[in-house]
C-alpha cells in the first residue's frame, strides 16, 4: 500500500476530501497532500504527527509504514459519551450535559459524541431512536452534501447542507416529502459536527 492509499484510506475513514481534511488539519493549502498524491513525497513524519494529533485514533506507526491497522488497538480506543436529550436542549459546552453511558466502539472511536436521534426527518438514512456518532468540523471545512449536526442559535438539526451563498446554508431533509428544506445564516452557527455513523437501536 503506498503513501497516498493510506493517506487516502484515513480521509475516506473521516468522510472527507484532500481539501477539507487539509483544512483539519491545519496546513493553509492542500498543495503538500497532492504531492503525496502524485508520488513526489512520503508521508514525514511530521505530517503524520499532525494528522494523529488531530484524530488520536489513528495509528501513526500505521500511517508511516503501513504495518499493523490504522486504527489504533481497542484497548487504546476512547470512549464515547453518549447523550440521550431532545436536540433542542443541546448546549455548545458538552460539559453542561448529563452522559447517560459511555461507549467503546473503534471504528467510531474519533467520534466526539454520540446522540439518539429523536424523530424522521432524515429517516430512512437516520431512523428515530438511532445512536448518531458526531465528530466537530470547522465550518470551512464542511463538504456539501453530507450530514451534519448544527448547532445554532437558531435552531439544533441533522440535516444535508448544501450550499446557498457565502452567507448561507440550505439544509435539507432526507425525507423530502415531510420536510421542507431550511436555510440557515451561516453567522448563527454555533458547532457543526460531521455524522460519522449511525447505529440503529435494537431495543430501548
Amino acid at each position: 500500500m503506498s503513501n497516498w492509499d493510506r493517506l487516502d484510506q484515513v480521509i475516506q475513514h473521516l468522510g472527507m476530501n484532500v481539501n477539507s481534511f487539509s483544512r483539519e488539519i491545519g496546513l493553509s493549502r492542500a498543495e503538500r497532500l497532492y504531492q503525496i498524491k502524485k508520488g513526489n513525497y512520503d508521508i514525514s513524519k511530521n505530517l503524520a504527527g499532525i494528522i494523529v494529533n488531530r484524530y488520536p485514533e489513528v495509528n501513526e506507526a500505521w500511517l508511516l509504514t503501513g504495518e499493523g491497522d490504522m486504527l489504533k488497538a481497542r484497548e487504546n480506543a476512547t470512549r464515547i459519551p453518549l447523550y440521550n436529550t431532545s436536540l433542542d436542549e443541546f448546549k455548545t459546552d458538552l460539559s453542561q450535559m448529563q452522559i447517560v453511558d459511555e461507549l467503546e466502539i473503534p471504528i467510531l472511536s474519533g467520534s466526539d459524541f454520540a446522540f439518539v436521534n429523536q424523530g424522521d426527518s432524515m429517516s430512512p438514512e437516520i431512523e428515530h431512536g438511532s445512536m448518531v456518532f458526531v465528530k466537530q468540523v470547522d465550518k470551512d471545512a464542511i463538504v456539501f452534501g453530507d450530514i451534519y449536526l448544527i448547532i445554532s442559535e437558531k435552531m439544533n438539526i441533522v440535516r444535508f447542507i448544501r450550499g446557498l451563498d457565502d452567507k448561507s446554508w440550505r439544509l435539507v431533509a432526507k425525507n423530502a416529502n415531510d420536510f421542507d428544506d431550511l436555510v440557515l445564516d451561516i453567522s448563527l452557527v454555533r458547532a457543526v459536527y460531521k455524522v460519522k455513523g449511525v447505529l440503529s437501536m435494537i431495543s430501548m
